[in-house]
């Protein structure tokens, strides 16, 4: 099977040679696919004939003879049209009248085929012969951080590499959010032309992810009255204390797995990839767990063993017990929970 093309090699190909008769842009990421259709546009278009020569067709709106009678329809004050047919996998009935235009090669304009499927889908299965691939997928880690940096860079700034990580982890991976939140930081910047982590901290709201991400941290650098202040800041904000026992043992076994995976001689690639992982996160998790033993980290999972056996068999309210837990864990204590 033909390897498809990502986001960053049709980019490069966009830019460096001629553009191809057909293409199938599969995969869930719309953002970066709207991306590609613009340079597809600026590549092949002056500004003024843009328009003339632009038609996108919805698959379930329209019928597929006026689709290829627009393809072979000759360009106005250009030397190619662009089509583009989205939702295309619900022409799937039509299928042996597309893959018979497309066996011509007669097409002297540009054909988009456009779909949410996967490339395992069976009528976009038998495009792929006669198209050139390309699969966008949601950006993870080094894309995700390269994609940001390039943004920024298009506005003229510069973002610090923990910046990145600091501004992905707060908004997510949604392009769109994350193209918001880089605006309002290059409008809060003015003429500085870095962006740094205090920029983020400043100006970026804080979620609930966010305070779960404060209290973990201020947990595992055993600051105990931040990291009272924070539980006690999401108990308000909804969470049982059940879900923030659950939470704490999640990010010990984090600690655990990263320590496991380091004395095993994984690079730190192949550890970001196997916890699924941003660079930045990493870096946090590595060093908390640098500042744990193997003997501290398994005194932690008992004390939260300890910590379970009492809300479950009720030798302690729950608010208290989490309390007790906390400040064990921060002290390093390595007495059992006394009931």
């Amino acid at each position: 099977m033909v390897k498809p093309l990502t986001y960053w090699q049709i980019k490069t190909e966009l830019k460096a040679k001629e553009i191809n008769s057909v293409y199938i842009f599969a995969g869930e990421e719309l953002f970066l696919k709207r991306q590609i259709e613009e340079l597809v546009k600026a590549r092949l278009f002056a500004d003024s004939s843009a328009d003339f020569n632009q038609d996108i067709f919805y698959a379930e709106q329209t019928r597929l003879d006026k689709v290829l009678d627009t393809l072979r329809t000759q360009p106005f004050l250009s030397d190619k049209r662009l089509v583009i047919l989205k939702n295309a996998d619900k022409f799937s009935q039509h299928e042996k009248s597309i893959i018979g235009f497309l066996k011509e090669k007669n097409c002297k304009n540009v054909l988009i085929l456009e779909t949410e499927k996967t490339l395992s889908d069976k009528f976009i299965k038998k495009l792929v012969e006669y198209s050139t691939v390309v699969l966008f997928t949601p950006l993870q880690g080094a894309d995700l951080n390269k994609w940001v940096s390039d943004y920024a860079k298009s506005k003229g700034k510069k973002i610090d590499y923990n910046a990145i990580g600091l501004l992905v982890e707060k908004v997510g991976n949604d392009l769109e959010s994350l193209i918001s939140s880089l605006n309002k930081l290059c409008l809060y910047a003015g003429e500085q032309s870095v962006l740094k982590e205090q920029d983020i901290e400043v100006l970026i709201k804080k979620t609930r992810e966010d305070t779960r991400f404060t209290f973990l941290n201020a947990l595992m650098s055993k600051q105990t009255s931040r990291a009272l202040e924070m539980a006690h800041e999401l108990s308000r904000n909804g969470k049982h204390v059940s879900d923030l026992i659950g939470l704490i043992n999640w990010q010990f076994k984090r600690l655990d797995k990263v320590k496991q995976l380091q004395q095993k001689g994984y690079s730190q690639e192949a550890i970001i990839s196997q916890l699924k992982i941003t660079p930045y996160i990493y870096n946090i998790v590595r060093k908390q767990a640098a500042a744990y033993t193997d003997q501290e980290l398994a005194k932690g999972f008992d004390l939260l063993l300890d910590a379970d056996i009492a809300i479950k068999q009720g030798l302690k309210s729950p608010g208290l017990t989490l309390e007790t837990l906390i400040v064990c864990l921060c002290a390093n204590s390595v007495s059992n929970f006394i009931y």
